[in-house]
């Protein structure tokens, strides 16, 4: 008896996750239409049998401690002995479908970016699960979280990543019919490769810019990000443009640059939600042209530099310089790809 009912268990799970997918299907399609303009993307879709047995049934011992954030990650293989990374999804409330939609939003634009090398390469989805699963070619290669690794890294490792960043975020403005704004600059979202190459994730709270405009009005419970990245015009009038990502990385740079922990210490995570006092000090900058670089940069990064030449110290100063100008201390926002440009130009010959 207790077999049967298992088996009938069993069976009604089966059924409710298929209607579950096919519900979810409906979304991402409007998702992929919305954001791709149409054309079609290659995507797999996975059934929740499929992700179970290529991860021991999302087991502990699958799970990659190291990527741990605003999902849950596993190691995996499918029948191809191809190795691949699973992000199970689990913010928002997984039986409303509106919430689903940010699930769905990274699955479709994680199909337009998937062949760029500063994005993870997308295989498929599964939507069968209460939350929805995204997964990845790993390619044999270990991630781990910048947030995690920042303090280990190099100066010339931080610019390369800064560049690297900086190049996904201008290919997500420039490379589609309509810019993307990424707007949900954390950096947890960024992944170090054990090649050294980082890779931008989580598209849920993207925007596309209506054709024709250079922003997009959003509600404020749209907002998405934390209190450092954001820019006064889209935190208080919710106008997301090209401008807040800008912002946002002029923001990732200087903690690049400081260190997480100084970084807070300039500006307290708190006062950020106060509007009077978001305020970057302005020292910043005087403080390395008068050789005070001690108080500023990332102490742990001073110590692996041991001796900071003056060459370095240049590159620092136009390193922040270039932050400053992001945020909008120093004249004219600059595009990304200029950024970009500028970013190369400086790190060229290291």
């Amino acid at each position: 008896m207790d077999w049967c009912k298992r088996k009938k268990s069993g069976a009604l799970v089966k059924k409710q996750r298929l209607v579950r997918g096919r519900e979810r299907g409906e979304i991402l399609l409007e998702e992929l239409i919305e954001c791709c303009d149409g054309k079609s993307n290659p995507i797999k879709f996975f059934s929740a049998d499929d992700i179970l047995k290529a991860t021991d049934n999302l087991s502990e011992c699958t799970c990659v401690s190291k990527l741990f954030g605003h999902g849950k990650w596993y190691s995996g293989m499918l029948d191809s002995h191809r190795t691949i990374l699973v992000k199970k999804l689990w913010r928002g409330h997984p039986d409303y479908p509106r919430d689903f939609y940010r699930g769905a939003r990274d699955i479709a634009i994680s199909s337009m970016v998937s062949g760029h090398k500063n994005f993870m390469k997308l295989v498929g989805c599964c939507l069968e699960f209460r939350f929805p699963v995204i997964v990845y070619y790993d390619a044999k290669k270990q991630y781990c979280r910048l947030d995690l690794q920042l303090m280990l890294l190099s100066w010339n490792k931080r610019m390369k990543i800064a560049e690297e960043i900086a190049t996904a975020l201008a290919y997500l403005h420039t490379a589609f019919s309509r810019p993307l704004i990424y707007r949900n600059m954390y950096i947890q979202n960024i992944l170090l490769g054990e090649d050294g190459v980082a890779k931008l994730t989580d598209f849920s709270n993207c925007v596309l810019i209506p054709q024709g405009e250079t922003f997009v009005k959003l509600g404020f419970r749209c907002v998405g990000g934390d209190y450092d990245y954001m820019d006064d015009n889209y935190m208080i009038n919710g106008l997301v443009s090209e401008k807040t990502d800008v912002f946002s990385f002029g923001s990732l740079m200087q903690k690049l640059l400081t260190g997480e922990e100084r970084f807070r210490e300039f500006y307290g995570r708190d006062d950020w939600k106060i509007l009077e006092k978001r305020k970057f000090p302005n020292w910043l900058s005087k403080s390395i042209g008068e050789g005070r670089i001690d108080e500023i940069v990332d102490l742990k990064m001073l110590e692996k530099m041991g001796e900071v030449s003056e060459e370095e110290r240049c590159r620092m100063k136009a390193f922040l310089f270039l932050s400053e100008r992001c945020i909008g201390l120093r004249g004219e926002v600059p595009k990304m790809v200029q950024v970009v440009k500028e970013l190369r130009n400086s790190s060229s010959g290291l």
